[in-house]
């Protein structure tokens, strides 16, 4: 299954679901001892030869701030309508110019609180979703952990896609009352060089409080 593809069937199974209850260092170490690029105190970063510039973005009417390479920009909607034929595709789509590595934001109508026992049960939903729609998916690790304060739970695993195996790592976040997945992919050919760098983004990934968006210059509607 393509990237795209996989992710209009993981929006899809959640509308159908959605009622439903659902360290300052270079090198950080995630779960089982991961290895992650901080990206959070970095103004360069250095992937394989390349060094990209990063930056702070506030998405999603403000209420999302992550930090990503300045080479990302938005996909077009004319390609996001090539990538994601149906209108089951993320709201949010930023990708390197070869459209290889992407991170995606879906903001879902399931509902999900804050708590750990809520995330962990919507976890377990989003679980049996995706071993039924990526029974050929090798499944690496899952977890829930505290990112600024945050509870975020995380699924990591490789699907099968037509010509290349695909990198996935999604995160899920309770924002406003309602289920949020940030999802990094990319080509198993570039996993060396850039889940270390995946992770990285993840850690970096905030809740703005409201108070603070009137100046906002986010990007990206809910």
């Amino acid at each position: 299954m393509e990237m795209a593809r996989m992710d209009e069937s993981i929006i899809g199974m959640l509308n159908e679901l959605s009622g439903e209850d659902a360290q300052p260092a270079a090198i950080r170490f995630g779960p089982k001892g991961k290895n992650r690029l901080d990206v959070v105190n970095k103004s360069f970063i250095t992937v394989g030869e390349e060094r990209i510039p990063m930056e702070d973005k506030r998405v999603l009417d403000d209420l999302v701030q992550i930090r990503l390479p300045k080479t990302f920009s938005i996909m077009s909607p004319e390609v996001a309508a090539l990538k994601y034929p149906s209108e089951r595709r993320p709201s949010l789509i930023y990708t390197n110019e070869t459209a290889s590595i992407n991170l995606a934001f879906t903001y879902t109508e399931s509902k999900l609180t804050d708590s750990p026992a809520q995330l962990k049960a919507f976890m377990d939903v989003m679980k049996r979703v995706l071993r039924r729609t990526q029974p050929l998916a090798r499944w690496q690790e899952e977890g829930i952990r505290e990112i600024a304060g945050t509870s975020v739970g995380f699924f990591e695993f490789v699907a099968p896609a037509l010509d290349t195996d695909i990198y996935n790592l999604i995160s899920f976040v309770s924002l406003q009352g309602r289920a949020l997945l940030c999802t990094f992919n990319c080509t198993e050919q570039e996993l060396s060089d850039w889940k270390p760098v995946g992770w990285g983004i993840m850690d970096s990934l905030s809740l703005v409080s409201t108070n603070s968006n009137e100046n906002g210059k986010g990007e990206g509607k809910i």
